[in-house]
Protein backbone atom coordinates (compact mmCIF):
# COMPACT_ATOMS: atom_id res chain seq x y z
CA UNK A 1 0.00 0.00 0.00
CA UNK A 2 0.87 3.64 -0.78
CA UNK A 3 0.23 6.97 -0.21
CA UNK A 4 1.37 10.30 -1.64
CA UNK A 5 1.76 14.17 -0.85
CA UNK A 6 2.22 17.17 -3.26
CA UNK A 7 4.41 20.38 -2.23
CA UNK A 8 3.16 22.05 -4.99
CA UNK A 9 4.31 21.93 -8.10
CA UNK A 10 7.44 20.82 -7.88
CA UNK A 11 7.56 18.03 -5.55
CA UNK A 12 5.75 14.32 -4.74
CA UNK A 13 6.74 12.38 -1.69
CA UNK A 14 5.40 8.84 -1.64
CA UNK A 15 5.33 6.60 1.32
CA UNK A 16 5.45 2.65 1.27
CA UNK A 17 3.79 0.83 4.04
CA UNK A 18 3.79 -2.59 5.42
CA UNK A 19 2.16 -4.94 2.34
CA UNK A 20 1.30 -8.25 2.15
CA UNK A 21 0.29 -10.55 -0.85
CA UNK A 22 -0.82 -13.97 -1.57
CA UNK A 23 0.99 -13.83 -4.88
CA UNK A 24 3.32 -10.57 -5.19
CA UNK A 25 5.74 -9.89 -2.59
CA UNK A 26 6.51 -11.80 0.38
CA UNK A 27 6.95 -10.57 3.95
CA UNK A 28 6.58 -7.49 5.38
CA UNK A 29 8.25 -4.33 4.11
CA UNK A 30 9.27 -1.09 6.57
CA UNK A 31 7.60 2.34 5.94
CA UNK A 32 9.68 4.13 3.73
CA UNK A 33 9.38 7.60 2.06
CA UNK A 34 10.25 8.42 -1.31
CA UNK A 35 10.73 12.15 -2.41
CA UNK A 36 10.84 13.14 -6.07
CA UNK A 37 11.70 16.90 -6.53
CA UNK A 38 11.61 18.06 -10.34
CA UNK A 39 12.53 21.60 -11.99
CA UNK A 40 11.53 22.90 -15.11
CA UNK A 41 13.41 25.09 -17.66
CA UNK A 42 11.97 28.51 -17.83
CA UNK A 43 10.98 29.15 -21.33
CA UNK A 44 13.03 31.94 -23.43
CA UNK A 45 11.35 32.08 -26.48
CA UNK A 46 8.04 32.82 -27.87
CA UNK A 47 5.85 29.50 -28.17
CA UNK A 48 1.83 28.87 -29.93
CA UNK A 49 -0.73 28.68 -26.91
CA UNK A 50 -1.90 25.89 -28.48
CA UNK A 51 0.68 23.58 -29.00
CA UNK A 52 3.42 25.10 -26.48
CA UNK A 53 5.95 25.01 -30.11
CA UNK A 54 8.46 27.78 -30.93
CA UNK A 55 7.05 30.15 -32.58
CA UNK A 56 8.27 30.20 -36.91
CA UNK A 57 8.95 33.44 -36.44
CA UNK A 58 10.99 32.82 -33.39
CA UNK A 59 13.38 29.85 -34.93
CA UNK A 60 16.89 31.33 -34.50
CA UNK A 61 15.97 34.06 -32.33
CA UNK A 62 16.56 33.54 -28.16
CA UNK A 63 15.66 36.48 -26.66
CA UNK A 64 18.74 38.84 -25.45
CA UNK A 65 19.44 38.51 -21.27
CA UNK A 66 19.42 42.06 -20.98
CA UNK A 67 16.74 44.56 -19.55
CA UNK A 68 14.07 45.99 -21.90
CA UNK A 69 14.95 49.55 -22.77
CA UNK A 70 10.96 50.38 -22.66
CA UNK A 71 9.74 49.20 -19.62
CA UNK A 72 5.83 49.27 -17.15
CA UNK A 73 7.10 50.62 -13.96
CA UNK A 74 3.30 51.23 -12.83
CA UNK A 75 -0.34 50.45 -13.13
CA UNK A 76 -4.06 51.23 -11.87
CA UNK A 77 -5.41 48.34 -12.21
CA UNK A 78 -8.20 49.26 -9.31
CA UNK A 79 -9.08 52.78 -10.04
CA UNK A 80 -11.55 54.60 -7.57
CA UNK A 81 -15.32 53.96 -9.06
CA UNK A 82 -16.05 52.68 -12.70
CA UNK A 83 -12.55 50.09 -13.67
CA UNK A 84 -13.80 50.21 -17.15
CA UNK A 85 -12.03 52.97 -19.20
CA UNK A 86 -10.08 54.57 -16.14
CA UNK A 87 -7.22 51.62 -15.99
CA UNK A 88 -3.95 52.92 -16.69
CA UNK A 89 -0.54 51.19 -17.48
CA UNK A 90 2.78 53.81 -16.49
CA UNK A 91 6.08 52.82 -19.08
CA UNK A 92 9.26 54.25 -18.73
CA UNK A 93 12.19 54.24 -21.75
CA UNK A 94 15.27 53.83 -19.87
CA UNK A 95 17.36 54.03 -23.08
CA UNK A 96 19.50 56.92 -24.43
CA UNK A 97 17.02 57.11 -27.84
CA UNK A 98 13.67 58.33 -28.47
CA UNK A 99 11.27 55.29 -28.89
CA UNK A 100 7.98 55.65 -31.07
CA UNK A 101 5.71 52.83 -28.89
CA UNK A 102 2.82 53.60 -31.59
CA UNK A 103 1.16 49.92 -32.68
CA UNK A 104 2.60 48.62 -29.63
CA UNK A 105 0.53 46.68 -27.17
CA UNK A 106 -0.72 45.92 -23.68
CA UNK A 107 -1.92 42.66 -22.54
CA UNK A 108 -4.00 41.38 -19.59
CA UNK A 109 -3.91 37.85 -18.06
CA UNK A 110 -6.45 36.38 -20.39
CA UNK A 111 -4.47 38.10 -23.69
CA UNK A 112 -6.65 40.50 -24.18
CA UNK A 113 -4.79 43.16 -26.15
CA UNK A 114 -4.91 47.24 -26.65
CA UNK A 115 -3.19 49.18 -29.22
CA UNK A 116 -0.87 51.72 -27.95
CA UNK A 117 -1.64 55.12 -30.49
CA UNK A 118 -0.12 58.24 -30.64
CA UNK A 119 2.59 57.60 -27.93
CA UNK A 120 6.34 58.83 -28.01
CA UNK A 121 8.70 58.53 -25.78
CA UNK A 122 12.26 60.74 -25.22
CA UNK A 123 15.08 59.13 -23.55
CA UNK A 124 14.26 58.75 -19.71
CA UNK A 125 10.73 60.29 -19.90
CA UNK A 126 7.56 57.90 -18.74
CA UNK A 127 4.07 57.83 -20.55
CA UNK A 128 0.83 56.49 -19.24
CA UNK A 129 -1.44 54.32 -21.53
CA UNK A 130 -5.25 54.11 -20.91
CA UNK A 131 -6.98 51.09 -21.06
CA UNK A 132 -9.93 51.75 -23.19
CA UNK A 133 -12.20 48.74 -21.37
CA UNK A 134 -12.89 47.04 -24.70
CA UNK A 135 -9.27 45.21 -24.82
CA UNK A 136 -6.65 44.55 -22.39
CA UNK A 137 -8.82 44.62 -18.48
CA UNK A 138 -6.45 44.31 -15.73
CA UNK A 139 -8.18 42.25 -12.84
CA UNK A 140 -8.44 43.38 -9.90
CA UNK A 141 -7.61 39.72 -8.47
CA UNK A 142 -4.22 40.04 -9.54
CA UNK A 143 -2.88 39.30 -12.69
CA UNK A 144 0.01 40.05 -15.42
CA UNK A 145 0.34 43.08 -17.75
CA UNK A 146 2.48 42.30 -20.53
CA UNK A 147 3.98 45.11 -23.09
CA UNK A 148 4.02 43.91 -26.79
CA UNK A 149 6.05 45.08 -29.84
CA UNK A 150 4.41 45.68 -33.16
CA UNK A 151 4.31 41.86 -34.10
CA UNK A 152 3.14 40.49 -31.01
CA UNK A 153 5.83 39.44 -29.18
CA UNK A 154 6.42 40.04 -25.45
CA UNK A 155 8.50 42.40 -25.12
CA UNK A 156 8.66 42.88 -21.25
CA UNK A 157 6.12 42.05 -18.17
CA UNK A 158 4.96 42.60 -14.84
CA UNK A 159 2.94 40.58 -12.44
CA UNK A 160 0.66 41.42 -9.30
CA UNK A 161 -1.32 40.25 -6.48
CA UNK A 162 -5.01 40.69 -5.65
CA UNK A 163 -3.30 41.95 -1.94
CA UNK A 164 -1.75 44.92 -4.28
CA UNK A 165 -5.61 46.17 -6.05
CA UNK A 166 -5.96 48.68 -3.40
CA UNK A 167 -8.86 51.19 -4.40
CA UNK A 168 -7.39 54.22 -6.34
CA UNK A 169 -3.70 53.19 -5.59
CA UNK A 170 -1.24 52.97 -8.43
CA UNK A 171 0.76 49.83 -8.30
CA UNK A 172 4.89 50.52 -8.53
CA UNK A 173 6.61 47.51 -10.16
Amino acid sequence: MWRKRVFGRMGVTFSFSEHRTGGGWHGDLPEQWVAVFLAFQSQCWHSDDQTGHRLPECEGNIPPKIESDVQIIAALVNPAGDDQGNETVTLINRSPNSVDLSGWLIADKNKKRSFITNLQLNPGATGVVKLDGQGAQLSNNGGIITLLNPEGLKYQGVSYTKEQCHSGWTIVF
